[in-house]
């Protein structure tokens, strides 16, 4: 996350989006030059207080979010990313994994893997409870000695935790070229573009944190890069969405092996029956 100026003026545009709509939101957030943005709940909505140093970006992202009527106005300068980093603390998710985010220098306690957080720079940087969800089950997914592929990469984060408990390999794919620069800049074998480009039966492990509507498209694909056997960890749906989600994995031959929940969002792994 860049800093702010310590100079000159400040404007922030203000964003209101359904919980379910967040991720969308920061991915289209990427194509503007902001200066950094605070989160937060507001009246059953999440309000991103988004900071600019120059006033025709910060009118270009109110007009572009027009339709969650978008407020612009000019704010003292503070150290606002000072105080976006300081909301962010390290965490222990599952088992095996310790996130901190990456300006904290912090070594995980023993038997944990430190995983870096990257809040906001693109979708999965291990802030948000889908991210968190599909570790806790990629702990249950027998990643050891697998091949791995990670659909919407987003920031790695899940490539590099199936690595760390042992995947033989795990690459990512992205339509997001962010994305893809991100998760490269990570050591991580990706390519931008969809899962339509791997081999049938070539993973023994998909992990994907998609929208809920991403996913019902995808399950045909995912059956059939997956191997006999495979195992499919999902999130990015509501916790209300699951039935869909249920009768879609069902139709695409997938069977339960768990599941969970966290602040509404739901999660789940599936083996290829």
């Amino acid at each position: 996350m860049p800093l702010v100026k310590p100079f000159g003026k400040l404007f922030s545009v203000a964003v209101r989006v359904p919980g379910n709509e967040v991720e969308l939101a920061l991915a289209a957030l990427m194509d503007f030059d902001h200066a950094g943005m605070i989160e937060e709940d507001e009246e059953g909505l999440i309000r991103l207080d988004v900071h600019f140093t120059d006033a025709l970006e910060a009118d270009r992202c109110r007009i572009a979010f027009a339709a969650f009527d978008a407020t612009m106005r000019e704010i003292e300068n503070r150290n606002w990313a000072g105080e976006w980093q300081a909301q962010w603390q390290p965490l222990e998710v599952g088992e095996r994994f310790y996130l901190a985010p990456e300006w904290i220098e912090a070594e995980p306690p023993p038997g944990r893997v430190r995983l870096e957080m990257r809040p906001g720079l693109v979708f999965g940087g291990g802030d948000h409870p889908t991210t968190q969800m599909c570790l806790r089950l990629l702990e249950h997914a027998d990643a050891q000695g697998a091949a791995v592929v990670d659909v919407g990469t987003g920031s790695g984060i899940l490539a590099l935790g199936a690595l760390a408990l042992g995947a033989a390999r795990a690459t990512g794919c992205d339509l997001d070229p962010d994305a893809v620069d991100t998760a490269a800049r990570e050591g991580l074998p990706v390519w931008e573009g969809s899962l339509d480009a791997a081999a049938a039966h070539s993973a023994d492990v998909i992990l994907a944190n998609l929208p809920t509507g991403v996913l019902l498209g995808m399950l045909p694909e995912f059956a059939r890069v997956l191997a006999p056997g495979g195992r499919l960890v999902l999130s990015g749906y509501l916790e209300e969405q699951t039935e869909s989600l249920d009768a879609g994995c069902a139709d695409a031959g997938f069977c339960w092996l768990r599941r969970v929940v966290k602040d509404g969002w739901g999660a789940c792994l599936a083996v290829r029956c």
